[in-house]
């Protein structure tokens, strides 16, 4: 027997016997390892091309994966401070298992490398579990399943697909921690542990559950052993995190209690709330009662990670309970991200929901005597595949699903057109320091002091309330001031704030192309997107919305353009009474059906220059290039434009004194235009 091993149970001599093994059990009996690696390698290889893909269109749109990417840089270069994140990063995340990760970088200096790591590590977290379920079930094709499962599994998908976290190379191992515990084995249980734990300081609450989880288990002799070396270093990361690295670098930077500000205003208030209002922490686990859209997302939550798994979680409760911790964290948060499985927030779940279907495939086959075990191995699979094509990353149809990723993982014909401005403008850029950028430039540029745009639209330190200084001594700047990831940030005091950094930087005008914009340090404005004054009206038009802002009239500029190219206009505005309203128009190519073929939404003024900076009673001129996606079919369309301002973080149609444009659904026609055959993509100047 193996050194450590739990003794084998004896044979009940009176339970009946189990089915002899199928030739489809034979078969992956005899060849799993073959089927393992080949399984693993379509994984690796279709998430890798996702990865690809998501870079060199610029799907990446938030901090987190150009953050850790200049992390593991400054590793390399001898300090921990991120310009992105604006602090030293390890007082924001003891994220230690970068070091290890700074070697491999050091050989593979490319901005791809951490998602792809993430990738081949989620990928071959597909052998444990096959070797906890070869342990729980015995050999055949229930273990190859179960690796195939794990591989389907949503949870997964979308946790590789979305940004980069250290925290998501701890799954696996958590999964072979499980498997060290079950099996007997201390020290590969320890050492997947302490590993998992150097990920991200949050490892620690799933590896104490762990540890009570192997304290408990009656049938393991040296269950206290277990109990201690998994407890011990989890206590050390936790001590490590927050009497070190937290108070000494992140000392006012960061405030995740946020989060759980409806419980109370500090760690110790949140703790009073929750024990003192126990059936409402209760309800917060499935439901969020004043907000019945955060519940369906809870639900979904649920849904989407028992359904892969055919339910068979539920038969192992006290494995599911090792993830409880960590989930609560999630649930009883406000923030609705945290209730999906589209980010991050399931690497440390899923390990667990998959080992306690495992469990309870080996109990439900216990209770019949191995005659359903086939049938519920059949049933997992099902299922998987099932799951993967109502709401998976890779062939999901939106089945089940009330919200989606909010990274696409493919590029479509706007963000292949957008491409090419974008590559230009960073050609342009060249190798210049001291930049800000928005979200979808920040991993190019994660190799040098870059900061993040969004600060500065709304003037706060990153998940804080903390005042973002001004950035001095910048050399560019380079955003899309109308990405989707980026508007929410806007307020009435954008503007100003934006002002102030081009004039502090000496930061000119040099390139546009839709709502891109490429500024460069004492570099002459040499594009002009609005001005002031009265001018002669090409097509006079007057609507007004909101009882604030009138629209004037519209020329096109261009009557044709190709695929990709740059539809370019002119908008005339007046504002007719004050406002702090932050206007935004969607502009749409509709065919001769009324059927919108396209459709943009973007800030008025570029959110930059917003009606409530405009001078009162003057008129406004903005000039406009819309890009045409890649993939507009030829033909004539109708340009129109609806006019809607910012509510919270909602957008509403704005009222309209005009009865045809409502007869419209608030559409206004700005003009006739064609798409022609072939390719555009013009100079974005």
């Amino acid at each position: 027997m193996t050194r450590g091993a739990r003794p084998p149970r004896a044979a009940d001599a009176s339970a009946p016997r189990a089915p002899r093994p199928s030739g489809l059990d034979r078969f992956c009996e005899r060849h799993a390892p073959w089927l393992l690696a080949g399984a693993i390698a379509v994984f690796v290889a279709l998430h890798a091309a996702h990865v690809w893909l998501k870079y060199r269109y610029y799907l990446y749109s938030d901090i987190d994966c150009a953050m850790f990417a200049q992390a593991v840089d400054g590793i390399l270069r001898g300090s921990t401070f991120s310009s992105i994140r604006g602090m030293h990063w390890l007082g924001d995340h003891s994220s230690l298992v970068l070091y290890l990760v700074a070697p491999v970088a050091a050989f593979v200096r490319h901005p791809a490398l951490l998602p792809m790591l993430q990738t081949v590590a989620l990928g071959l977290g597909a052998w444990p579990v096959w070797a906890l379920a070869r342990r729980e079930l015995g050999g055949g094709a229930a273990p190859v399943a179960f690796a195939l499962a794990w591989l389907l599994y949503p949870a997964i998908g979308y946790l590789d697909l979305y940004e980069f976290h250290p925290e998501t190379l701890a799954t696996p191992l958590l999964v072979a921690a499980f498997l060290g515990v079950r099996a007997g084995r201390l020290r590969g249980a320890a050492i997947a542990a302490a590993i998992a734990l150097a990920t991200k300081e949050d490892v620690a609450l799933p590896v104490a559950a762990l540890a009570l989880y192997a304290a408990l288990d009656r049938a393991q002799p040296r269950r206290f052993a277990f109990a201690a070396w998994l407890a011990g270093p989890a206590l050390v990361s936790i001590a490590v995190s927050f009497l070190i690295l937290k108070p000494v670098l992140g000392a006012g930077e960061v405030d995740y209690g946020r989060m759980y500000s409806q419980w109370g205003s500090s760690p110790g208030g949140v703790l009073v709330g929750l024990v003192t209002h126990p059936l409402d922490a209760l309800t917060a686990m499935v439901a969020t009662p004043a907000y019945p859209f955060d519940t369906t997302l809870k639900l979904q939550f649920y849904a989407h990670l028992l359904l892969p798994l055919a339910f068979l979680p539920l038969l192992a409760p006290a494995t599911l309970a090792i993830a409880l911790p960590t989930l609560a964290t999630h649930m009883l948060s406000w923030r609705s991200p945290q209730h999906t499985i589209y980010y991050q927030y399931t690497a440390l779940i899923a390990p667990f929901t998959v080992a306690a279907a495992v469990l309870g495939l080996a109990r439900l086959r216990r209770w019949t005597a191995g005659r359903g075990a086939r049938l519920a191995a059949a049933a997992l699979l099902a299922a998987s595949l099932a799951s993967q094509w109502m709401f998976g990353a890779l062939g999901g149809h939106g089945v089940l699903q009330l919200v989606g990723a909010e990274e696409a993982i493919a590029p479509g014909g706007f963000d292949r057109a957008t491409t090419r401005y974008r590559d230009a403008m960073l050609a342009t850029l060249g190798r210049r320091d001291q930049v800000v950028a928005g979200f979808e430039f920040l991993l190019r540029l994660a190799d040098r002091d870059v900061r993040s745009f969004h600060n500065v639209v709304d003037g706060l330190k990153t998940f804080s309330q903390a005042p973002y200084a001004s950035p001095t001594g910048i050399t560019a700047l380079i955003a899309d001031v109308s990405h989707t990831r980026l508007r929410p940030h806007a307020d009435p005091g954008t503007a100003a704030r934006c002002a102030r950094l081009r004039a502090e930087n000496r930061l000119g005008l040099v390139a546009a192309a839709g709502d891109l914009m490429l500024f460069l340090r004492d570099a002459p404005d040499s594009v002009a997107l609005w001005q002031d004054g009265e001018q002669p009206l090409p097509n006079p038009h007057r609507v007004v919305f909101d009882r604030q802002l009138a629209f004037l009239g519209n020329a096109l500029l261009a009557t044709s353009v190709a695929p990709g190219g740059l539809l370019p206009m002119d908008t005339y505005w007046r504002r007719v009474a004050p406002t702090d309203s932050l206007y935004v128009i969607r502009l749409a190519a509709y065919d001769a059906s009324g059927h919108a073929v396209f459709a943009h939404m973007r800030d008025l003024g570029y959110m930059l220059h917003p009606a409530s900076t405009w001078r009162d009673t003057t008129m406004m001129r903005e000039r406009y290039a819309l890009i045409v996606p890649d993939d507009a079919p030829p033909g004539t369309y109708m340009l129109g434009m609806t006019v809607g301002r910012r509510s919270d973080l909602d957008q509403v149609l704005s009222e309209t004194d005009d009865p045809i444009i409502r007869a419209q659904n608030g559409v206004v026609e700005l003009g006739r235009f064609t798409v022609t055959a072939g390719t555009g993509g013009a100079d974005p100047r």
